[in-house]
């Protein structure tokens, strides 16, 4: 009776609920390994602000709270305008969509606030616990185990660059299936940076530190309030104790370019760099 006087069907739910889930998870693979492709320079740099300052290859990936790499910049919560923007467009492109197709407004309504829940659900709860410590799934036997197996992949997307300067696997959050059908699960070709002696590392990581602020130096854009402060807030220990290594970065206001700059910089002049527990290269 409740289904007639919607004019729905219980099917008809359960097939809206997980065609918007698979809509909403393919998105957010596609927007991720957008932002990872320098194809809209604007959005990546905002980007790799989590990826090479906050939590780097070489930095560790979880402490006791998560460290916000949106600080100074317009975000809702912790997500950033480098999310917002497209998700915005994809959202209303889907609505539209559904219009066209004279999808019943019940359905629509459904749909839309799966495709809103979903990516906060996934890209933004369950990702910023992943690089916290003690997450509540970690101690229930239900979660456990899938929850430690997709914070492992994760921890090897932040750690997996290319020999280009791009971090080009993984990139789905609690699920992988679009990373196995476009090909961007890792092989087993790589290997571990921790591996490496302290020269060979120091050599990669300031080879692929050069590539990275090559692709960045491109149409330079200012970070706006981007403090030192806020940079030094997010360092790791082994950079933390190198605050002077870059003077010419020392200003009040630096770009993204010059703070990275400074992490690797501060990473080479460093006799050791403390391997992570996974770290990968091609």
């Amino acid at each position: 009776m409740f289904y007639a006087r919607l004019h729905v069907t219980f099917v008809g739910v359960i097939a809206t609920l997980v065609d918007s889930v698979v809509v909403a998870e393919f998105a957010g693979y596609c927007l991720h390994r957008l932002l990872h492709s320098d194809k809209f320079p604007a959005l990546s740099r905002g980007h790799l602000i989590h990826h090479f300052l906050v939590y780097g290859p070489t930095q560790p990936m979880r402490a006791g709270e998560y460290h916000d790499a949106t600080d100074h910049r317009f975000s809702l919560d912790n997500v950033g305008i480098e999310w917002l923007a497209p998700s915005a467009i994809i959202l209303l492109f889907c609505w539209a969509a559904m219009g066209l197709l004279s999808v019943l407004p019940v359905y629509q309504a459904l749909s839309l606030c799966t495709l809103l829940g979903w990516p906060i659900l996934m890209f933004s709860y369950l990702h910023d616990r992943m690089h916290t410590e003690n997450f509540w799934m970690t101690r229930v036997p239900l979660f456990r185990s899938w929850f430690l197996k997709a914070r492992r992949l994760h921890d090897i997307h932040h750690r997996s660059v290319n020999s280009k300067g791009f971090m080009d696997t993984n990139f789905g959050i609690g699920f992988y299936i679009f990373d196995r059908c476009f090909r961007t699960w890792p092989s087993g070709t790589r290997v571990q940076l921790a591996r490496l002696s302290v020269g060979h590392r120091a050599l990669w990581i300031g080879r692929i530190g050069a590539r990275v602020i090559a692709r960045l130096q491109q149409g330079t854009v200012s970070q706006g309030n981007w403090k030192q402060d806020s940079f030094a807030k997010h360092k790791s220990p082994d950079v933390q104790s190198d605050e002077h290594a870059t003077p010419r970065h020392a200003s009040p206001e630096c770009s993204l370019t010059g703070a990275i700059l400074s992490v690797i910089q501060a990473l080479l002049k460093n006799s050791i760099v403390k391997p992570p527990g996974i770290c990968y290269i091609q």
